[in-house]
């Protein structure tokens, strides 16, 4: 291992599954976790994200998202996550 790897604990079921989709893709586990970490917000990049484009809506068209619509729109997408991570 090299001076900045490290060693995750997991199941045998998981490392399993990480080994076939690294395969799938010709790429590392390494690589595809990486990757995988990449692709997921943290809470705080995801309110970041929010106020940008609450800016980017208030600069281009001058008006300004209310509480209560910005309630409903996280609701909204709250629930689209609930159905992507059910199915």
């Amino acid at each position: 291992m090299g001076e900045q790897d490290t060693s995750i604990k997991t199941t045998r079921a998981v490392r399993d599954r990480l080994k076939t989709l690294a395969s799938e893709r010709n790429t590392t586990m390494n690589d595809l976790l990486a990757e995988l970490v990449e692709r997921e917000l943290t809470e705080e990049e995801r309110e970041q994200r929010a106020q940008q484009a609450l800016e980017e809506i208030k600069r281009s068209t001058g008006l300004m998202v209310s509480d209560d619509a910005r309630a409903r729109a996280r609701s909204f997408l709250q629930s689209l996550g609930q159905e992507h991570h059910a199915a």
